[in-house]
């Protein structure tokens, strides 16, 4: 005979053995003293948090005998006992995943109406309620607004979003939270004493951070724990069976990160790639442990911390030689590497790649990086190399490292006034001096605009070189969207809204559905480490002779991109020609 599960074994009972949503329990507890018990009611939250159970709890608390309304449920009665054995036909659970048709909806509007046949009250539990279909919604919608006084519906859901708003204004709805790691890890301790399993120091932590605030998953890790082996379960036999990487490892990158140590980062990384551990698990312990460095280095809030008193300590002697806004970068570059790491062909290059990136790569400003070198040290300003004139636009200057002096225009000798002098009203310049100086001065160039443009243009070099990859990327998610990419492209980034020229009204109107875009954006945001969005137009501007179409003519010329390829330069200037 097969054993029960320790998660349907260890199901609380009354509302004093619910571990959390204390919210919760206290409205109910005090609807059942009060017998303002409503007609509906909606639990939305995360897998495995307690909805179900709640559900159960409530039915049998509107069930109970117990003479104190204060004490119900009382887990004792013939209603409590019953309803815990799956016994109660008053009781009805159904799963809307594989019930979703109106049918089934009907069937339950059907018996709703007939009045229960043990108990005081005839509750319905519907689990996946998201999974109805429109039909069945509107079904119900009429008996869930005025069902009969003997009847209760609870509607659970991990997806509280796909639910009709008709259907929502017609329940009260509890939103449950996710369990903390000390929470959880001190409901594994009570089970496992209870279940005679011994739990070394650590273990418990492990595998309730493992869980991500689920005590069902918990429960089942440590029940495939308890077959695992034999003894105490330890710390690396969680790790083991979970793929998890030692808090040690994580911690030497960090350290190695803090340190701007790039051959230390790579030991750890291929130090745990050796071991045959998931790269991708370390990467979200990495995550998540530089999350909790920010948010101590940026509040100082130790109860914002779901650590041990170990971490903590750890985390203290980091946060005072930490960076925040190196710490910021940081978390964007790696919490981007999920998808890469699922899908590439070259193991854990990815890792290896962005933790050579936020250390020593150049990354331009237009995702919020710094330009170069090590860790807090500040770019020395650009200074100007001087592009030959050509004939579509006017030079620009690029911008090589030292700073150079810049010579003044000196003025030839005197040139003869030409043979017809013009009226006297607009008398010739006698030398090209006397005309530069006669010239209206032209404002000076604000260095925060060349700097926003060259920032845009950057991100759309990085696109256009991208572009076959991005959609490459977005034909897993969807290949109509593909489609739709191969007649759009890139033309132009304006501060962090990326704009594509699409081929027709149709391709346009087509990207432009919530569902398309959300698609493309999320491929490019994984791509380029940023977060953009997109705009779609059919309509080509004529080139702009504004600073940022001069900024982009002069990218185009070849001396002035050969310059700033060699000095790792930026326009900061374009002068007219004289």
């Amino acid at each position: 005979m097969a054993s029960q599960s320790l998660y349907r074994k260890w199901r609380s009972q009354t509302f004093d053995e619910l571990i959390g949503q204390e919210h919760v329990v206290q409205t109910l507890r005090n609807a059942i003293i009060e017998e303002r018990v409503a007609h509906a009611y909606l639990f939305t939250g995360p897998r495995g948090v307690g909805k179900t159970s709640m559900a159960r709890l409530l039915a049998k608390a509107v069930n109970c005998t117990d003479p104190a309304p204060a004490a119900r449920p009382c887990g004792r009665c013939a209603a409590c006992t019953s309803i815990a054995d799956g016994r109660a036909v008053d009781v009805i659970e159904m799963d809307a995943a594989s019930h979703t048709s109106v049918d089934d909806a009907r069937e339950i509007i059907e018996r709703v109406q007939f009045r229960p046949a043990e108990l005081q009250s005839k509750v319905y539990i519907i689990d996946e309620v998201h999974m109805l279909s429109t039909a069945a919604f509107n079904a119900l919608l009429k008996t869930l607004e005025e069902p009969p006084d003997h009847a209760i519906f609870i509607l659970a859901t991990t997806e509280a979003h796909k639910i009709p708003a008709t259907i929502l204004s017609r329940c009260q709805r509890f939103t449950f939270t996710r369990h903390s790691v000390a929470a959880t890890s001190a409901h594994l301790r009570q089970i496992a004493a209870a279940e005679h399993l011994e739990l070394d120091p650590g273990a418990p932590e492990a595998i309730s951070r493992a869980a991500t605030g689920s005590m069902r998953d918990a429960l089942g890790v440590l029940e495939q724990l308890a077959s695992f082996g034999q003894g105490a379960i330890t710390l690396e036999q969680v790790q083991s069976l979970l793929g998890m990487t030692a808090a040690a490892e994580v911690n030497a990158l960090i350290a190695a990160l803090l340190d701007g140590d790039v051959g230390a980062a790579l030991r750890a990384v291929n130090g745990v790639a050796d071991q045959g551990a998931d790269i991708r698990q370390f990467t979200r312990d990495l995550v998540e442990r530089l999350r909790a460095l920010l948010l101590f280095r940026a509040t100082g809030d130790r109860s914002l911390l779901d650590v041990g008193e170990d971490e903590l300590l750890v985390l203290e002697g980091w946060a005072a030689r930490a960076d925040t806004a190196a710490l910021v970068e940081w978390i964007k570059l790696f919490s981007g590497l999920d998808f890469q790491l699922r899908t590439t062909p070259y193991g854990h290059l990815p890792l290896e790649l962005a933790v050579v990136e936020s250390l020593v790569g150049v990354r331009g400003s237009g995702f919020g990086g710094r330009e170069s070198g090590d860790r807090g040290r500040a770019a020395a300003p650009p200074a100007r190399a001087v592009a030959p004139p050509r004939q579509a636009a006017p030079p620009s200057r690029a911008a090589p490292p030292p700073v150079m002096p810049r010579a003044e225009p000196v003025a030839p000798p005197a040139a003869e006034p030409p043979p017809e002098s013009p009226a006297p009203e607009s008398p010739a310049p006698e030398s090209p001096a006397e005309d530069l100086a006669a010239a209206p001065v032209a404002p000076a160039a604000d260095p925060e605009a060349f700097i926003a443009a060259n920032a845009d243009f950057t991100v759309l070099e990085r696109i256009e070189s991208l572009w076959e990859e991005i959609k490459r990327d977005v034909r897993p998610r969807s290949p109509t969207v593909q489609a739709l990419l191969h007649s759009i492209r890139p033309i132009d980034v304006e501060s962090n809204t990326i704009v594509l020229l699409a081929s027709s009204q149709f391709h346009k109107d087509s990207l432009e559905k919530p569902v398309n875009r959300k698609i493309v954006e999320d491929v490019i945001n994984k791509q380029l480490g940023g977060i953009f969005a997109i705009r779609c137009t059919i309509e080509t501007k004529a080139e702009s002779r504004d600073l940022r179409g001069q900024i982009r003519e002069a990218r185009k010329d070849e001396l002035v991109r050969a310059a700033m390829n060699i000095f790792e330069a930026h326009i900061v200037d374009i002068e007219s020609e004289t």
